[in-house]
């Protein structure tokens, strides 16, 4: 296939994965009007900004741009990679790509936001993202182009060097804006008791996230709450905006 076709392809689809994750993360918790996960759930009590929501469509958009003309023209022409095993191996082997990738891509997550919290960086380039302190589902993408380059240029050594499957980028690229999307979505879809919970308190929550837009003092994990465990950079909930939360902890 030609390289602009290509692009044009790759842009429509990161776009396009932009656009069915957070919209329908929208369209769930806020179009919904009857969610009581909406209505008990709320992150933050005030609503979303109309100059928010514009600015993280169009900086999405430019994301959005960016990753499809990159990876257009860093695999123009190349040929897709196949599984090298067949039936319940290509599954094994889907889920062991995958998982891969997951944890690669969390730990250079982790430190390349930790980067962009430099004090000579931070107003360069991640302030962008920061404006919206109170987060929407369309935030997810909402880079300065610079940031952008950085999110996904990790991706191109290892899908050169490595014989990754295409079929586990294309799933991972879908899990990858799913978890981003949840991480703005302004609600906190799983149970707090997970929080506490001896193996999914290792998963990084909204509530988290959340905090992380308001108060930029820790909570830098993608996936997982790995490394901010590790390195003390975990700061939990952002507990003063969570009063429906508290409330359900506190009554079981």
């Amino acid at each position: 296939m030609p390289t602009l076709p290509l692009v044009f392809m790759l842009i429509g689809l990161h776009f396009g994965r932009y656009l069915l994750s957070a919209g329908g993360a929208w369209a769930f918790f806020f179009g919904w009007k009857g969610n009581p996960l909406t209505a008990t759930r709320r992150l933050q009590p005030g609503p979303f900004q109309r100059a928010d929501l514009k600015r993280e469509l169009l900086a999405s958009a430019v994301t959005a741009v960016l990753f499809g003309t990159l990876f257009g023209v860093v695999f123009g022409g190349s040929t897709p990679v196949p599984f090298v095993r067949s039936g319940a191996g290509a599954v094994l082997e889907f889920f062991g790509w995958l998982g891969l990738i997951v944890l690669i891509h969390d730990t250079y997550f982790y430190w390349s936001h930790r980067l962009l919290h430099h004090r000579l960086v931070f107003p360069r380039v991640h302030a962008l993202h920061h404006r919206s302190t109170n987060p929407s589902p369309f935030a997810a993408l909402a880079f300065h182009p610079v940031e952008a380059l950085m999110q996904v240029i990790w991706a191109v050594p290892l899908s050169l060097l490595v014989p990754i499957p295409s079929v586990v980028w294309l799933a991972f690229s879908f899990l990858a804006i799913f978890v981003n999307v949840l991480g703005h979505c302004g609600v906190e879809p799983y149970p707090l008791s997970w929080q506490t919970h001896p193996v999914l308190k290792w998963l990084n929550f909204a509530t988290m996230h959340n905090r992380h837009h308001v108060k930029f003092d820790g909570n830098f994990g993608l996936y997982f709450s790995f490394w901010d465990r590790w390195l003390k950079t975990n700061n939990g909930p952002l507990t003063p905006a969570l009063s429906p939360l508290r409330r359900e902890r506190e009554t079981g």
